[in-house]
């Protein structure tokens, strides 16, 4: 039976989500994890369906009707919104803010959805045909609200009949995110060739706009808009006489943008120590679901045992998370890992914009990269085919959010991998006592007794402040005469 009804949370500090009908038309689109357009008051906002259902809402009144879907496949994946739901539970958080944590800012809420045409007009008629005629007229593209202004009436089930027979995309176009860069229109030759008769009569009297065809032949049947304009110096209207004759047709595509792209990377060594294959075959036996804490003194090579198991997964077309403390998310930690999965690596934290964090969690849900790389946030990537997670200084105390959701990432990946069947690594030379109060229960122990090459431990040399002479001048500041005196020697 088609479920009818379907809760509907927002980015909002609500305990229970909104409850809206589900036109029959929308019915197979409108599932768990989907973004959905809901009116509230007397605003269309974006949010996202946790549940359907055949019950109506236990009140007497009548819910509103969702409006449109803007994707054609769900945002969140099951195991993102059962992990969602345990979160919003455990940690007594309202439902819509533990999503909101996991999808980038912008892409709900007050966004708007933009329609755009995409290929001829497939003869269509009433309310769709004069949209498409419209969009014809104005460029290709315009928000649903400025449609709806335009008729003078409701035109989500138009539009979604556009988009069922391929005549018109929807794309959420949050202000937020549509910084100058973002997109980049590329043009491609429609239909069959020309031949050389129907080109001289065709651009008979437009010689541009064949210099143009003939250099997107040459060119494999498309490029860039800016690569024809630098190449050939035509004017915007020449494209456009091309597209007007359904001889090519213009579609923006995102360029995607990394705040690592210009970092070096470095290759890992070629191969492992005794140790490191040792923990990598105790790693391997982790049961899936389960996890393994890996204690390694400092310089054991803990990251390579990561990177080696990381490899196993990727190689057999599967995904992995890594998250670091906030502070060891450098360009020199990223290098490591684009070292050794290249382009595959996708980073996300909280201090890239609203646009950066799109581009790299659409192309993580996508399946186009699959290891994320990033702080307590990336513990919510929306890895294809997650296997592996691990948590590099497991102990650090910026695994905890401070604000709503207050959760700690290492129990949510733990939470996680145990609904995918996943691994969890957490790493540590001083691992936190929570973690080891759980060794042979949840977790299995992995050491790394020993620094690579046999290197001995750095000296450490204790000061007693209460009895030691302090530096001269250092008043209240606990600056000790050894201390002084070890900088001084180092500084020259």
């Amino acid at each position: 039976m088609t479920a009818r009804f379907a809760d509907v949370v927002l980015p909002l500090p609500l305990g229970q989500p909104y409850t809206y009908g589900v036109p029959p038309t929308l019915a197979d689109r409108v599932v768990p994890g989907s973004r959905v357009v809901v009116p509230l008051r007397r605003r269309e906002l974006i949010g996202l369906t946790v549940s359907v259902r055949d019950e109506p809402p236990p009140d007497s009144i009548d819910p509103r009707d969702i409006l449109g879907v803007p994707d054609v496949e769900p945002a969140l994946t099951p195991d993102l919104l059962e992990t969602a739901v345990w979160i919003a539970g455990y940690y007594g958080a309202p439902i819509g803010l533990a999503i909101r944590a996991m999808l980038p800012g912008g892409m709900w809420g007050a966004s708007r959805v933009v329609v755009k045409a995409h290929g001829r007009d497939p003869g269509v008629g009433g309310l769709a045909g004069d949209i498409l005629r419209w969009l014809d007229r104005k460029g290709g593209q315009a928000t649903v609200p400025g449609l709806a202004r335009k008729f003078g009436q409701p035109v989500w089930g138009a539009v979604d009949r556009l988009v069922r027979i391929g005549a018109v995309v929807t794309v959420v176009e949050p202000p937020s995110t549509t910084t100058p860069g973002r997109k980049e229109r590329i043009v491609t030759l429609a239909g069959e060739r020309l031949t050389l008769i129907e080109r001289r009569e065709t651009f008979a009297r437009s010689p541009r706009q064949r210099e143009v065809y003939e250099l997107l032949e040459q060119l494999g049947g498309q490029s860039p808009v800016r690569h024809l304009k630098d190449r050939l110096s035509v004017s915007e209207s020449v494209i456009t006489g091309l597209v007007g004759r359904g001889l090519a047709a213009v579609e923006e595509t995102r360029i995607l943008r990394d705040p690592f792209a210009g970092s070096e990377s470095s290759t890992p060594p070629p191969r492992v120590t005794a140790d490191q294959g040792d923990a990598l075959d105790a790693l391997q036996a982790v049961p899936k679901g389960g996890g393994a804490l890996l204690v390694g003194v400092t310089g054991s090579g803990k990251t390579l045992v990561y990177l080696e198991a990381i490899r196993r997964q990727v190689e057999a077309g599967q995904g992995a998370i890594i998250l670091v403390p906030e502070i060891g998310l450098t360009p020199q930690t990223v290098g490591r890992v684009r070292g050794a999965f290249g382009d595959q690596v996708a980073v996300l934290h909280s201090g890239l914009s609203d646009s950066e964090r799109v581009d790299a969690w659409d192309s993580l849900r996508r399946g186009e990269r699959r290891v994320a790389v990033g702080a307590r946030s990336a513990v919510f990537a929306p890895v294809s085919r997650l296997a592996t997670i691990v948590i590099d200084e497991e102990h650090d105390g910026s695994y905890k959010n401070g604000e709503a959701p207050r959760y700690h990432a290492r129990d949510v990946a733990a939470v996680r991998a145990s609904i995918l069947g996943a691994r969890v690594i957490l790493g540590s030379a001083t691992p936190a006592i929570e973690s080891v109060a759980r060794v042979g229960h949840e977790l299995v122990r992995v050491d790394l007794p020993q620094r690579i090459g046999g290197q001995a431990m750095p000296p450490v040399d204790l000061v007693d402040l209460r009895s030691v002479a302090r530096a001269r001048g250092s008043a209240a500041v606990p600056w000790s005469a050894p201390l002084d005196e070890a900088v001084t020697r180092t500084l020259a």
